[in-house]
């Protein structure tokens, strides 16, 4: 009996894939419009909205979460391994067209809009740069034994992606280094050309610094004097530079030096930022075990970004220990389903595709968790799959769509070998 005979012998359930990574979509979805739900209430009414006007607009992003997941779902593997290059080349593209005509907000221009959408190229660049890495290191897999080769077709796209990146935002290149790295180191890339890789990144930051320091620190502008487009770059670096000395160091944005190095705009972005961080901290610390229960939050008064960059402080607030624990179980499940699926893949690319997605999801989580309990300083990044809805959010769960697609082709690939094996034993 042939293949096709034995294909149409395996029964068609409604839904394959991983039963377990698929309840975990289920209660994200639970989780978020619950959280979402009791934190934006207050804040809608503040600005003059309805009480549900935040909570129906994360209903809609659920709902179009769940069909982007089924639709990368349907998408056969072998669909993706063919548009991995074009899909990085569009999102490099994206990246582009945001630092040309992106409206800029805080001195960054991380969105444009097209046909009335706004769209956010730093979170659609995550899963390009992904596929990128799944087809190179599955087409030159056996080709990366020199540096000169690790370079030209890894290391150079990695750098392309984040040099376009980082005038916009610092946390993503770093965010996007650790999960190259990650996917490089489990692929089996040399040793010795990841610590170079290590090395140079250093050497690149420290270059970048010492510029800023050198060259643009302490300089003033007169009102209305635009900023060349050089400078605007390293200004933003030392921006970043500036957050990071006053998170590690305590001191307060109204510090001589702060002043001297940050616009207005900035400093008050900085002091609403180190009051929502502490704000979480409080709120994270009176949740005690169980916490306060649902609705009862009293911080979601004082986190304006109850619902977006601070939801994990607020669930822990209203959840406790207990209902966060649970969150941070949900991605340790995700990240542990998907590196146990990998060893079932037959092929280089859809095992570097789950560990690029389940790392990203994970990594990203971390980061929006270390943010809330303080141990790093605010950096924008949402929870995934839980905070309020965005490109993010759509982006994330088209990348759970991609792990089950690779989990449903697994799985029908274990059938076909059962009815083979039966067949011969018969």
């Amino acid at each position: 009996m042939d293949t096709q005979e034995l294909l149409q012998k395996i029964p068609k359930p409604k839904l394959r894939g991983d039963k377990v990574l698929w309840i975990c979509v289920l209660v994200f979805a639970m989780i978020s419009v619950l959280a979402v739900f009791s934190s934006s209430s207050f804040i809608a009414n503040r600005h003059d909205m309805p009480k549900t006007a935040i909570f129906f607009s994360q209903l809609r992003f659920v709902a179009l979460g769940f069909f982007t997941l089924f639709l990368f779902y349907l998408i056969p593997m072998r669909l993706y391994r063919r548009a991995a290059f074009a899909v990085f080349l569009i999102t490099l593209a994206g990246l582009v067209a945001a630092m040309l005509f992106g409206e800029e907000i805080n001195g960054a221009k991380r969105s444009f809009s097209i046909f009335g959408f706004t769209v956010q190229p730093l979170e659609f660049a995550k899963i390009g740069l992904i596929l990128y890495l799944a087809k190179a290191l599955e087409l030159w897999q056996d080709s990366l034994g020199t540096l000169k080769d690790y370079c030209l077709k890894l290391l150079l796209p990695i750098g392309v992606t984040c040099l376009f990146v980082l005038p916009n935002s610092a946390s993503t290149v770093l965010l996007f280094g650790l999960l190259s790295f990650l996917v490089m180191f489990f692929m089996g890339v040399k040793p010795k050309f990841l610590l170079l890789t290590i090395g140079a990144a250093v050497a690149a930051i420290a270059l970048l610094l010492l510029v800023y320091n050198v060259a643009f620190a302490g300089k003033t502008h007169e009102p209305g004097e635009k900023v060349g487009k050089v400078e605007g770059f390293f200004n933003r670096i030392g921006t970043a530079q500036q957050r990071i000395l006053n998170f590690a160091s305590g001191t307060k944005v109204d510090d001589e030096s702060a002043s001297e190095t940050l616009s207005k705009e900035e400093l008050e972005k900085i002091r609403d930022t180190k009051r929502q961080s502490m704000n979480a901290k409080i709120a994270i610390s009176q949740g005690g075990l169980i916490g306060k229960g649902p609705g009862k939050s009293t911080q979601r008064y004082s986190l304006s970004m109850a619902f977006s960059d601070f939801i994990f402080a607020f669930i822990a607030e209203e959840y406790g220990l207990l209902g966060s624990g649970i969150v941070i179980l949900l991605y340790i499940i995700v990240l542990f389903r998907c590196i146990r699926m990998t060893r079932k893949c037959s092929t280089t690319f859809s095992e570097a595709l789950i560990l690029g997605l389940a790392w990203l999801i994970a990594l990203q989580a971390m980061l929006h968790i270390f943010v809330n309990v303080g141990l790093l300083p605010v950096t924008g990044h949402t929870l995934p799959l839980i905070s309020h809805g965005g490109t993010a959010y759509l982006v994330l769960s088209g990348a759970m769509g991609m792990i089950l697609s690779v989990s449903r082709h697994l799985e029908k690939k274990e059938e076909l070998e059962k009815l083979k094996t039966d067949e011969q034993a018969n």
